[in-house]
């Protein structure tokens, strides 16, 4: 399921990805751009200097009898080549190839400049690379002067920090804010899910307003106009099933009546068992028209405007009792209660309602000269309602599929529906409680807890 999930799109993650990727690339081509600016500025800044002592060479070049020279002392020529950070070359040539001065093996400029012109250009030398100016005089001397990148280097390295580390800076409180802004910006659409997430499965009422943005507003009115449906889907649902319930009772009642008056007369045995299969089958309907009743007002929208009721399910236990101990003890079954106070909100007909169904599922399925125990209590804040039983108890397999309706454990005895726990768990979660099966204990037997809030 998880990775389900995380297969599924994401707004957060495509807005995060998209608004992250692109401040990323901006900086990129920023520092792209702050690079290509500190080059070029460290260039012209240098560049400048490395001129000078190439105009100084050209002004010192003379002509005599024997051609052009250079007429430096060499003094004054290390002082004109001297750096502190950085190696400086000179070369000078005449236009047929002889030397006049400095280092032969200088690379040539990519094309011979024009008299009085100047050309800067990257080279090679001894392995190092290096920065040259090449300049040509009108004589035909051409002179280059070269210099390592030490300090170029440095001034590049030093631009580039103080531009790329406050865009870092900037970028990575941007991307802070992107992150803050896409969370904040999302928490309406958590506000719905959660709300949504902690409705019961009955509530069909319509989402409260949330401040969720204009952006979803068409999705929540088109689910308000889904549960809309649904609820007068399940109201007509309910209508008729509690419609039909009560129609059914009345003949039931009838028919019923009318076969205890004549299973009192005198009857040949065989009509006497297919009367008393009769009165059976019939109670059975009736206890059944009662249990979809009782299951349609459990199922039935709770009324938000009224008030809950104090119900002390300790008071409902021991009404039960006068009630279901005439009905056990005609089965001989032991019915016995251990009682405290425990009180709920709840509503006065359902609760008793809830138990009913649990201590008729208990008869049906206790043996003669079993025993069925009721208690109630309050322990770790929460009230509860206990039956237990002595019958052949239900397979931990079986104990989720036993609340669905009309499901009954394959192979076991009794007159059931099926209907029984179906209601106890409908009645239980409409007052935020919750229902256990467990086995009484190793010798079997089924223990029902009820926990109410």
């Amino acid at each position: 399921m998880p990775e389900a999930a995380a297969a599924r799109p994401s707004i957060r993650r495509r807005l995060l990805f998209f608004l992250t990727g692109s401040l990323l690339l901006i900086f990129l081509g920023a520092a792209l751009v702050t690079y290509r600016v500190a080059v070029t500025a460290a260039n012209d800044t240098y560049d400048r200097a490395l001129l000078d002592p190439a105009v100084d060479l050209a002004e010192n070049i003379k002509f005599d009898a024997e051609g052009p020279k250079l007429d430096l002392p060499h003094k004054a020529l290390d002082a004109l080549v001297y750096d502190q950070i950085d190696r400086v070359i000179f070369q000078v040539r005449f236009e047929d190839g002889r030397l006049l001065g400095g280092e032969e093996s200088l690379p040539p400029p990519p094309r011979t400049p024009a008299p009085d012109e100047h050309v800067f250009f990257d080279g090679v030398h001894e392995g190092m690379p290096i920065r040259l100016v090449a300049l040509r005089t009108p004589t035909g001397v051409t002179i280059q002067v070269g210099e390592t990148l030490n300090k170029r280097t440095r001034l590049i390295k030093e631009i580039v920090v103080a531009e790329i580390v406050p865009t870092l800076l900037i970028a990575a409180v941007a991307i802070a804010l992107v992150w803050v802004g896409v969370a904040r910006g999302l928490r309406p659409l958590e506000r719905v899910s959660r709300i949504l997430l902690t409705r019961s499965a009955g509530d069909l009422s319509p989402i409260p307003e949330t401040g969720a943005p204009l952006e979803i507003h068409p999705v929540m009115e088109a689910l308000d106009r889904l549960l809309a449906e649904l609820r007068r889907a399940k109201d007509f649902e309910q209508r008729f099933l509690a419609n039909a319930a009560h129609q059914l009772r009345t003949p039931l009642a009838g028919l019923q009546m009318h076969l205890e008056l004549l299973s009192r007369r005198s009857l040949p045995d065989e009509l006497r068992a297919d009367v008393d299969r009769m009165r059976i089958a019939t109670s059975r309907a009736g206890r059944l028209a009662s249990q979809l009743l009782a299951l349609a007002r459990a199922e039935s929208a709770p009324d938000r405007g009224k008030a809950l009721d104090v119900v002390d399910l300790m008071t409902v236990s021991d009404a039960a009792a006068r009630d279901w101990a005439p009905k056990a003890i005609a089965r001989q079954v032991d019915l016995g209660f251990a009682l405290e106070p425990a009180p709920m909100l709840g509503d006065a007909y359902l609760i008793p309602e809830l138990l009913d169904n649990l201590i008729d599922n208990a008869l049906r399925h206790t043996p003669v000269g079993g025993s069925i125990t009721v208690s109630t209590g309050q322990a770790a804040g929460r009230s509860y309602l206990t039956v237990e039983d002595t019958g052949p108890g239900i397979p931990a397999a079986e104990r989720n599929r036993v609340f669905e309706r009309f499901y009954r454990v394959p192979g076991t005895g009794g007159d059931g529906s099926g209907l029984g726990l179906s209601i106890v768990k409908e009645i239980a979660e409409r007052f935020r409680g919750r229902v256990h099966i467990r086995s009484r204990d190793e010798s079997g037997g089924t223990r029902v807890l009820v926990e109410f809030p």
